[in-house]
This record gives C-alpha cells, sequence and structure tokens, in this order.
C-alpha cells in the first residue's frame, strides 16, 4: 500500500475504535469525528438511507451506551488512488446485543495534512454480507 493508503487504513480502523468508545459510553468527546468527517460527507447505509454529516454527529451525540459493542476491521484494500484522494473498501463486523453483523464498505479519502491521520471522509457505502 502506498502511504496515502496506508493512512486512509488507518484512519478506518481508528475511527471505528472510537465509535466503540462512544457507543459504549466510554468516550463522549465527538471532536475526534468532526475532525475526521468533511463537512460534505455523505454516508450510504446498508438499507440504501442517504446519511449527511450533520446527522453521523447527531446519531453519535444521542447513541445510548452499550455495553457489549464491538467492531472489528478486516480486509481494507485499496480501490483506486491519487495523488489527493484514496477510495478504500474494507469488511466491518459489528456485536451488538448478541448479534453479529457483517459490511462490506467503499469510502473515499481526501489527504489533508491537518486532518487526523492525514485524510477526510468523503464518501462511504456499507453494503450487508449475506449469511
Amino acid at each position: 500500500m502506498t502511504p496515502l493508503a496506508q493512512a486512509a487504513a488507518r484512519e478506518v480502523v481508528e475511527l471505528h475504535a472510537f465509535f466503540v468508545e462512544a457507543f459504549t459510553g466510554r468516550d463522549r468527546d465527538f471532536s475526534r469525528a468532526e475532525l475526521a468527517l468533511a463537512p460534505d460527507m455523505l454516508m450510504v447505509t446498508p438499507e440504501g438511507r442517504r446519511v449527511t454529516r450533520t446527522q453521523i454527529m447527531a446519531g453519535l451525540v444521542n447513541a445510548k451506551a452499550r455495553a457489549d459493542f464491538r467492531i472489528t476491521i478486516s480486509d481494507i484494500r485499496p480501490v483506486s488512488e491519487t495523488e489527493q484522494g484514496v477510495l478504500l473498501q474494507y469488511v466491518e463486523e459489528q456485536y451488538r446485543d448478541g448479534e453479529t453483523s457483517q459490511r462490506v464498505s467503499v469510502a473515499l479519502f481526501e489527504a489533508v495534512p491537518g486532518a487526523p491521520c492525514g485524510v477526510l471522509w468523503h464518501y462511504l457505502q456499507e453494503t450487508w454480507i449475506a449469511d
């Protein structure tokens, strides 16, 4: 992987580690996510809903703590890359309420030196992986 793809891969792992801390109630400081998501950030959920940066942040703030929430990230690979950005694909496994789900995600990152890990999230599309 190139240095930019490595930075984006590190960002995927670190932001999801933050989500675990936030969703379990251990860390309710959301500045990490605010710094990582571009103003035009758009997420498409596995159900096909479009979610803006504002909606993502509101969901974090309003989330109720779940002691048994876990996320595992695996199989990170670059799909395409330019000098300014990289498109990554990865597998995310979530465990909550006794259930495990998996999704394959594709995320677009822009190289921004002051951002966490040196990249900003611009787009995320998630698709369920069938059992």
